[in-house]
């Protein structure tokens, strides 16, 4: 095999608590498969699930406040420690963060548990987060990635409009809330990805020099930004139209000036760029209302699907080998992990353009390509989440 994740030769030891990354990436792999196992059997009629949230509710929100809240607190609670040279939590303070969330996952499906205390421990989960990074960022003078600190803010925010909505206080704020916390994910990652994905790629190919703007860099942020306050509080499907046209023109320019046909011999860089153009197909679809389709339905999924299922997959798999302190590459299944979940944003977004008569078929299609590609990861990096770093270095 062309790649491979190599394995410890240390003696074994359990390890999942020592670092961020390895609890929340397990447990963001694991809903992962386990909420799409249990949509599409709702789906299907087959099973009814909890009546606090509505069903399409609990899938929007246990997608991105469960399974991405998950990657962005494994994330950001390893990568802040390189930021700052402190080490955040460990142990037991790891154990209790991570019963939280597995909590807030499970508390709608208790009987006869409080409507208020399932909001109460859910809404509790990101504020937490905001609070162990903030401190260390401000006395390591993190200036560049404070910014992370409102974007979680206004994460809690979007979720409390959720709650606020499945507690029947404001009922109107439900879709809101998920499409202002998607439109939040999505800034994040380009925040992010403005860093990471051209810093990977000259580091991950040799004689590879990306292009940046100073212009498309300052507009970037932005326009997705003005998507958002379109789509989510003025509502007017033209004027998203014209300025998703906007946006996926910057960020497809963005792009272009990171790539590089080399990209494709390494599949842990190339991951990265295919999530990217998902976001621009998510836009592209947005724009499409100007020319009077209503694709735009499918922009969420583009986004979802795509753009944040591939990226985080994408990312996960980066971090875990780096801060094992493993080689950065990885085996064939892994590269078969990330064209299943490829094939499946293709099954969710593309294909129903062309074929919406089997849309339903073609939703359990791409729920079932979804759930192989996390199982597979799943099985892959579980001995890195358990297992020390294999260079001796202690997390």
């Amino acid at each position: 095999m062309p790649y491979k994740i190599e394995e410890p030769e240390t003696n074994q030891s359990f390890s999942l608590f020592t670092l961020g990354f390895r609890p929340f990436f397990l447990l963001a792999t694991l809903f992962a498969a386990v909420l799409i196992i249990l949509w599409l059997l709702q789906l299907s009629g087959k099973i009814t699930l909890s009546d606090y949230y509505t069903p399409t509710g609990w899938h929007a929100h246990e997608m991105l406040f469960g399974y991405t809240v998950a990657v962005i607190a494994g994330f950001l609670l390893t990568a802040a420690g390189n930021w700052t040279g402190v080490k955040l939590i460990s142990g037991w303070q790891l154990v209790m963060l991570s019963i939280i969330f597995i909590f807030a996952r499970l508390s709608p499906f208790l009987p006869e548990f409080p409507y208020w205390l399932i909001a109460a421990i859910d809404l509790a989960f990101i504020p937490l987060i905001a609070f162990i990074l903030v401190i260390p960022l401000v006395r390591a003078k993190q200036w560049s990635n404070i910014i992370f600190i409102p974007l979680l803010l206004m994460m809690a925010v979007a979720n409390l409009a959720v709650h606020l909505s499945a507690l029947n206080i404001i009922n109107s704020f439900g879709v809101h809330g998920s499409r202002m916390m998607l439109y939040l994910v999505i800034l994040l990652i380009v925040v992010m990805g403005g860093r990471v994905i051209p810093f990977f790629t000259e580091r991950g190919i040799n004689d590879v020099v990306t292009k940046k703007w100073n212009m498309i860099e300052s507009l970037s942020a932005l326009s997705i930004i003005l998507v958002a306050i379109a789509d989510v509080f003025y509502g007017d499907k033209i004027i998203t139209g014209y300025l998703g046209l906007f946006a996926m023109t910057i960020h497809f320019i963005r792009l272009a000036g990171w790539y590089t046909h080399k990209i494709w011999s390494v599949p842990l860089v190339w991951i990265l760029h295919i999530a990217y153009s998902w976001f621009i197909t998510g836009l592209l679809l947005k724009a499409s209302v100007i020319i009077g389709s209503e694709w735009d339905l499918f922009s969420y999924h583009a986004f979802t699907v795509g753009g944040i299922g591939i990226m985080t997959l994408g990312m996960m798999a980066r971090v875990s080998l780096g801060h094992s302190g493993r080689e950065m590459k990885i085996n064939n299944w892994m590269v078969l992990s990330f064209i299943l979940i490829n094939i499946a944003a293709v099954f969710r977004v593309i294909v129903p353009v062309a074929f919406p008569e089997h849309y339903s078929s073609l939703i359990q299609y791409s729920g079932l390509l979804w759930i192989l590609s996390f199982m597979i990861f799943l099985v892959m990096y579980l001995p890195v989440w358990l297992s020390p770093r294999i260079d001796g270095r202690v997390d």
